[in-house]
């Protein structure tokens, strides 16, 4: 409802506009174009679309990549380690410390 009304404010706008800068055939001409644009199968309306198919093919390297199984996620290799919290702050305030006094170097 409210397309139908928007295309017939907007074709008889255009028409008035072309009518008053070209008199009836500038009316004719504006009146076309604009009712074409809302349309589908008009100028604008750019037809019936269908969905295009953009799926691709999975890679094939004809057997020649290896492939290794992963480790089992279930066994732990290394005992498992509380951080500690003032080792960590200072591992990040050092990173911090390196990073500013590098980073004129880095951006010019």
């Amino acid at each position: 409802m409210i397309k139908s009304l928007f295309k017939k404010a907007v074709t008889a706008g255009a028409s008035w506009i072309g009518g008053k800068i070209a008199g009836p055939t500038g009316s004719t001409i504006a009146g076309k174009i604009t009712s074409g644009l809302f349309s589908r199968q008009g100028m604008g309306g750019g037809g019936d679309f269908q969905i295009q198919d953009t799926s691709v093919a999975p890679q094939n390297y004809g057997g020649r990549v290896g492939f290794e199984r992963a480790d089992d996620a279930s066994v732990v290799r290394k005992q498992l380690k509380t951080a500690n919290a003032e080792e960590l702050e200072y591992e990040w305030n050092n990173r911090l410390t390196k990073w500013f006094r590098n980073k004129d170097q880095m951006f010019t």
